[in-house]
């Protein structure tokens, strides 16, 4: 197995940030990965997984081994004339799969179009997207626990894994798992999600169905997110909160224009944007990093900045929707 010193993983993290790996090697089998974890272990090193960059915030200087998660392979298992389970290596683009899922007739992931990363980083945050997260498909992982003496693979069913909003059995403990695949139960009798305003508004006149439900996502979300290509980001920096119904109708009464969605019957969801572009910040920028001018949920980093400058913006936009709703934000990228 191949090892390099003093990797450079700017080029690595979609946030654009300056960071310094002690040890990069890319992983494409499972033996690979066995011998990494076997030369960390001799070597008393940390081991990080990145996979396709798209959540996280890196230090700039990691040490320990930088594991770069390249496990493919697609694995269509039919189990009737509707149903079928697809296996899918941790490190396949989730988007690519998203597209050959529907390819192959099957839908229930359009929902999930375009959020980027790899499938291996999607249980761990439980993506979701107007009303779909990914432990609504989800049948099982397969990931190595490096707690245990000796590593082996184990597979996790979906109730072992803890899943709630933007959290799981993996982001739980952080450094435990690394997940190698994941696999996805697809009926084509799934019914269609298109209650959010942005995409039945983008569906009216055309057929609907799973791809063009897709296409509307896709067009919603490139309306609104940048080009990390153009425009350094992580995607959404904050999770929308969620509060108890006493405090929503607290918050109406001096608010009414606050947008929430109803989680349960004591419990709502309010959007994290909203109350950050009221708290006016949409558009800002310092010298390095700011708040995307079309969407106030989005962090970029436009001018090389480093880890600590995209925390201390966030700490600011914290600190002030709290002294203003009384709600205190939660930031999604994780930080390795």
């Amino acid at each position: 197995m191949m090892f390099e010193k003093n990797a450079d993983l700017t080029s690595l993290n979609t946030l654009n940030v300056e960071s310094v790996a002690e040890y990069y090697c890319k992983v494409s089998s499972i033996d690979q990965l066995f011998d990494v974890i076997a030369f960390a272990r001799r070597h008393d090193l940390v081991l990080h997984v990145l996979g396709g960059g798209s959540n996280v915030i890196l230090p700039s200087f990691m040490s320990g081994v930088v594991v770069h998660m390249a496990i493919m392979g697609r694995d269509v298992q039919q189990i009737d004339h509707n149903r079928a389970e697809v296996v899918v290596g941790a490190g396949e683009n989730w988007h690519q799969l998203v597209l050959f899922t529907l390819q192959q007739g099957y839908p229930g992931l359009e929902n999930l179009s375009l959020i980027p990363g790899t499938v291996g980083a999607a249980p761990v945050q439980n993506i979701g997207a107007y009303g779909v997260e990914i432990k609504d498909s989800l049948v099982e992982v397969t990931a190595i626990d490096l707690k245990n003496e000796t590593p082996s693979l184990i597979t996790y069913n979906n109730a072992q894994l803890e899943f709630e909003y933007r959290n799981s059995l993996f982001k739980k403990n952080p450094g435990r798992f690394i997940i190698t695949s994941v696999r996805l139960k697809l009926d084509k009798r799934s019914t269609l999600k298109t209650g959010y305003g942005d995409i039945s508004e983008r569906l009216i006149g055309q057929e609907v169905n799973a791809e063009s439900v897709s296409q509307a996502v896709i067009q919603a979300r490139e309306s609104k997110l940048p080009n990390v290509a153009e425009i350094p980001n992580a995607g959404s920096f904050f999770k929308n909160p969620v509060v108890a119904r006493e405090k929503l109708e607290s918050l109406q009464a001096e608010f009414p224009q606050i947008i929430s969605y109803k989680v349960d019957d004591e419990h709502y969801k309010l959007a994290a944007g909203w109350l950050i572009q009221q708290a006016g910040w949409k558009g800002y920028r310092n010298e390095v990093v700011g708040i995307h001018d079309k969407q106030a949920l989005v962090l970029i980093n436009h001018n090389h900045g480093k880890a600590q400058d995209i925390y201390d913006l966030a700490e600011q936009v914290r600190d002030s929707v709290n002294k203003k709703y009384g709600v205190v934000l939660e930031v999604e990228p994780v930080s390795l």
